[in-house]
């Protein structure tokens, strides 16, 4: 962990003392803390002393409790237990009581100013200035921004985007042909623009010459743990769909149980992941009745705690909601209410959707993956079959959902909660109904399979899905296994970490 918080700080251009740091070592929860300490640092602050970590340290630690307990919905991570993992953070947080209106313009100051610690200091962005102050600058200026929107011009093709702060706002051109226009904006997303400003001001545009993204930090080494770790991750249960996979899930259970191929495998297995649509809820799309097999929603769940409770109680389950579940369908979302988690297994962790976690030292964000609705559209080439290219993108953004008005809707809370922060280890989503493995600057990209056959929504959506795939990667290496229960094959192609 101590790399960990090396790196972490960093990243965000702050030298830490070593007592500091040992503080922060000696917390239940070091990567919670440092967070809460970045954010009291102010920008122009480069070094974390002990003297500030004891102030944050001192109002944050609360007695921490029992590791068989749940948290709250909206409960501060502070107060969750430390095992058997470690909670870095739930994007969902209690709602101020802020005017909607306002409570949006505290989200995107809260976006906006987690992502600008990350790009400050960059030396790709010389002569920084704020956009209301671009315009009196000549020459090379850079400016860190949020793109509002984008649009093309009509003769030429060139690109017109519309940068803003708290500052102000200006269009900048981006030519078609450059390599700024390699990738492409999305709307909401924060970024740092090297621009070159004309001497004539009032009749040529800011030229775009450079674009800088949060990004995660480049080859990352991953230290390995000590000893023999696993996890399983799964997605998309869909439990209450006619659809639901009875026979491939069986067999998941027998061989969890060691009563199947690879016994030495499933005896390594400690952790389940389940990144959301746990049940298959009720009016989520239209005509949704005639593909249910359960129709009331706490029946769904009932049902749910009975898969759950097939598997090893060795086990530890740890479970976030989706689009499917009986939670709020803006994001981030809560985790399940208590009425419905007192029904689950005592095993069973329930965490918002996003969660931030580590596994045996490991750091895992854990995501539905609504936002593919919208990211999908916005980037060309992209497509549900595959989901790790949109992923990628995510990492690039750090944002999980930044487009605001679309398919994917947000909660009106003042802490963004889908900036990725810290950057994970391990990056999983569900949502496409398909299985995704890549890596990407030192982090292990998986798409969760689902555990739901093909529905006529899907085909209409040409939504192809490859269900019924388990993960289960190695906490010491991230070397990944593919089991396959549709097919029945369990000869795992491995992936070198």
């Amino acid at each position: 962990m101590r790399n960990h918080l090396v790196a972490y700080f960093a990243e965000h251009h702050k030298i830490v003392e070593a007592e500091a740091l040992r503080l922060l070592l000696a917390t239940p929860q070091p990567l919670l803390f440092s967070r809460r300490v970045l954010e009291g640092l102010g920008p122009d602050t480069p070094l974390v002393t002990t003297e500030f970590v004891e102030r944050v340290v001192g109002a944050l630690r609360t007695p921490a409790r029992g590791p068989s307990s749940s948290p709250r919905p909206g409960a501060d991570s502070s107060s969750v237990p430390v095992a058997p993992y470690a909670l870095i953070r739930e994007g969902f947080s209690p709602a101020t009581g802020a005017a909607p209106l306002l409570a949006y313009g505290q989200l995107f100051q809260s976006r906006f100013q987690s992502l600008s610690r990350l790009l400050r200091g960059r030396p790709d962005l010389p002569n920084l200035h704020p956009i209301g102050e671009v315009r009196r600058t000549e020459g090379v200026t850079s400016a860190i921004a949020m793109v509002r929107d984008v649009r093309q011009t009509s003769e030429k093709h060139h690109f017109i985007v519309r940068l803003e702060d708290s500052t102000g706002a200006i269009d900048a051109l981006v030519l078609k042909d450059s390599l700024p226009a390699r990738t492409a904006f999305v709307p909401d997303e924060v970024v740092g623009v090297q621009l070159q400003i004309s001497r004539d001001r009032e009749r040529r545009l800011p030229l775009v010459e450079g674009v800088v993204r949060p990004d995660v930090p480049p080859h990352r080494p991953h230290r390995p743990t000590g000893r023999a770790s696993r996890v399983m991750f799964l997605s998309d249960l869909h439990i209450g769909s006619r659809s639901f996979l009875e026979g491939p899930w069986e067999a998941l259970v027998q061989f969890l149980g060691g009563r199947g191929p690879r016994p030495d495998l499933a005896k390594e297995i400690e952790h389940v992941v389940v990144a959301g649509d746990l049940v298959d809820g009720i009016g989520i799309y239209p005509n949704q009745e005639r593909d249910l097999e359960i129709h009331d929603i706490l029946e769904q769940y009932r049902a749910l705690a009975r898969r759950l409770a097939q598997l090893p109680s060795r086990l530890n389950v740890i479970v976030v909601p989706g689009n499917h579940d009986a939670v709020c369908p803006a994001e981030p979302q809560p985790a399940l209410p208590e009425e419905i988690r007192t029904e689950l297994p005592d095993n069973v962790r329930s965490l918002g959707n996003p969660s931030t976690f580590a596994l045996d030292g490991v750091v895992i964000e854990a995501y539905h993956g609504r936002s593919f609705d919208d990211l999908i559209p916005a980037i060309p080439g992209a497509s549900y079959a595959r989901p790790t290219e949109v992923m990628k993108r995510m990492l690039l953004m750090r944002h999980l959902a930044p487009i605001y008005g679309g398919r994917t809707p947000l909660a009106p809370l003042e802490r963004d909660g889908l900036v990725i922060d810290p950057a994970p280890e391990i990056l999983v989503t569900g949502h496409a109904h398909t299985f995704g493995v890549d890596r990407y600057r030192g982090v292990l990209l998986l798409n969760a399979s689902a555990w739901q056959a093909e529905t006529e929504y899907q085909r209409m959506r040409n939504i192809s899905p490859v269900p019924a795939q388990a993960a289960v990667v190695d906490l010491r290496d991230l070397g990944l296994t593919r089991l396959d229960f549709a097919s029945g094959e369990l000869v795992p192609p491995e992936v070198a970490a």
